[in-house]
């Protein structure tokens, strides 16, 4: 099985720079690495949030856009764990809660290991977004995460009346068959 590596571009309210997710295999460890500019030390929290950023809607970054924090598991949030607690412990979309907030900083550079953010599987945070908070906890800016290797796109819509849908089907190119 080859291993996945998928990419968050941020560039959104002068904020600029990107989150690179890698995993070997299933079975192993997620390399998380940030490396973000212009943060202006408004910004605090950071999440993948359960949906990709749509393209073309107003309030993009919010939780009617993108949902809530990716919690597949329903980890009980409203007792944080303590400080040195496991991975298993946060929701999956927690990142800054596992590996320390945005706050008070300009830019930001680092790389983390994660052993509870799956890009392979059924809770894999792949085609989801990162959302970046005010200190408030406002959503302020936010970028879709990638799909690894090509990608196949599929577009369908229907007209009746003045209401329009389009839906988008996206595939790992490799494995998409017609």
């Amino acid at each position: 099985m080859p291993e996945k590596e998928v990419r968050a571009v941020m560039n959104m309210r002068g904020i600029k720079g990107h989150f690179n997710f890698r995993q070997a295999s299933p079975f192993d460890v997620t390399e998380l690495s940030l490396n973000l500019e212009n943060l202006r030390e408004l910004v605090g929290p950071y999440h993948v949030h359960s949906f990709p950023v749509p393209s073309v809607r107003s309030g993009q970054c919010s939780n009617d856009n993108v949902g809530g924090h990716w919690n597949p598991f329903a980890v009980d949030t409203t007792s944080p764990p303590g400080p040195g607690s496991t991975h298993d412990k946060y929701e999956i979309g927690d990142l800054s809660g596992k590996h320390m907030s945005l706050s008070g900083r300009s830019t930001y550079q680092m790389t983390f290991t994660d052993f509870n953010l799956p890009l392979f599987g059924q809770n894999s945070i792949v085609g989801r977004s990162v959302v970046i908070h005010l200190v408030s906890s406002d959503t302020y800016a936010c970028a879709s995460i990638g799909y690894p290797g090509a990608v196949t796109v599929a577009s369908c819509g229907v007209l009746r009346s003045s209401l329009k849908i389009k839906v988008n089907f996206k595939h790992k190119k490799s494995t998409f068959m017609l």
